[in-house]
């Protein structure tokens, strides 16, 4: 995989300065913090973008048929669902979806059930509409992250809950949903009249041979299930690309859809078409070198920690590491001070997720081999002396 090798270059979140001294207190830092890649997109996406620009206007336009025909093609081979074109809306982002579906499907200060450690914009959605945040932790169990469905089945029953937000891939902790799993959140929502919207965007990054099952899957059982997701994570196109909603109750789709044409939101961008379309067509060895590429990084993690007190918490999917620190530290905000301060590497702390993830930190590892290992040494290097196991 090729380094994008503009990096420096680009006015990017991870590495603006602002941001870096707002968050980490200094800006002469490395950034593998934001959930981005540092590869250069695939080739046949460059040279679609370039065909599309050259000598060519930018009028107002629709998604062809050949859009739907190729999104539909990369759905049903890698997902085994054939989407249909009256369950879709294009959003600017899966927030701007998640945000209208609470608004328009639950009423103040109901409740809006998560599973902390986890991305840490759903709470802030919950919080600015006004609803009330109602937690069901996931468990963690011999270094693997389990959903507790005693706690959601007890959660669920509350009568002011109406919503379960589920994330799979799993953002921050990398658990990629068993169909099992699935099967039992959806008898739990549907046994409670729960909307169940699932955060499906780093659906790709499958890693180590596990497998995805989308909660699409078993709208035939319930279709009170709302999937928001994007190619944007898989290709890196985060900075052009925009998501899909696949909505099956046509009484919830259409709540949307009216939201979305009184702001006039879900308008097609040209560019994003034909780099998503180019993408579907033709972006599956590059997908496959990157995936390879990130189980390798693992690899080299897993190395670089055996005999040490730091942790990993084995991703099935995404490509983030869940960096588990609590027989380093003691204190979250220490620890975060510490690492940051001595290593120079910017890491997400863990309590950004929740207070569930105090003492882990979320490692972006969409980069080099070299880059990755040469975090993971400064990383043990910054940490006290007693790193090492005895």
């Amino acid at each position: 995989m090729e380094i994008d090798k503009k990096l420096k270059e680009l006015p990017l979140t991870k590495s603006n300065p602002k941001t870096l001294e707002s968050l980490f207190g200094k800006t002469d830092i490395e950034p593998m913090w934001v959930a981005d890649m540092e590869f250069q997109i695939a080739k046949p996406i460059q040279e679609s973008l370039k065909q599309r620009i050259a000598n060519s206007g930018f009028g107002y336009e629709y998604k062809p048929e050949s859009f739907f025909k190729s999104q539909n093609n990369w759905y049903q081979y890698n997902y085994g669902i054939k989407l249909n074109k009256d369950h879709l809306i294009y959003s600017p982002s899966i927030t701007t979806t998640i945000s209208v579906l609470i608004e328009n499907l639950t009423s103040e200060n109901d409740g809006i059930i998560t599973q902390p450690p986890v991305f840490m914009e759903f709470r802030d959605v919950i919080r600015n509409t006004k609803r009330r945040i109602t937690k069901n932790p996931l468990k963690l169990a011999d270094n693997q992250y389990l959903i507790d469905f005693e706690d959601l089945e007890n959660k669920a029953k509350q009568e002011n809950n109406k919503v379960l937000i589920i994330c799979n891939p799993h953002n921050p902790v990398g658990r990629v949903w068993t169909k099992d799993e699935l099967k039992e959140v959806v008898k739990i929502c549907k046994e409670n009249n729960l909307l169940l919207i699932s955060d499906e965007i780093h659906k790709d990054i499958i890693l180590f041979d596990n497998e995805f099952t989308s909660a699409l899957k078993f709208i035939s059982d319930y279709d009170k299930i709302a999937v928001c997701t994007s190619e944007a994570k898989t290709f890196n196109l985060c900075g052009i690309a925009d998501s899909m909603a696949i909505i099956p109750n046509q009484d919830i789709k259409n709540s949307v859809l009216k939201t979305f044409k009184k702001y006039n939101l879900g308008r097609t961008n040209a560019l994003t078409r034909v780099a998503l379309e180019a993408a579907y067509n033709n972006g599956r060895p590059w997908l496959n070198d990157v995936i390879n590429l990130i189980e390798i990084n693992i690899k080299n993690i897993e190395r670089e920690l055996v005999n040490t007190k730091i942790g990993l918490i084995k991703p099935e999917g995404t490509y983030q590491v869940w960096l588990d620190f609590r027989k380093v530290y003691n204190d979250t905000k220490e620890m975060f001070n510490h690492l940051t301060k001595k290593s120079e590497i910017g890491l997400n702390a863990g309590h950004w997720f929740g207070r569930e993830g105090a003492l882990f930190m979320r490692m972006n590892i969409a980069t080099s081999n070299e880059k990755v290992i040469d975090a993971i040494k400064k990383i043990k290097k910054a940490v006290p002396n007693n790193v090492y196991k005895k």
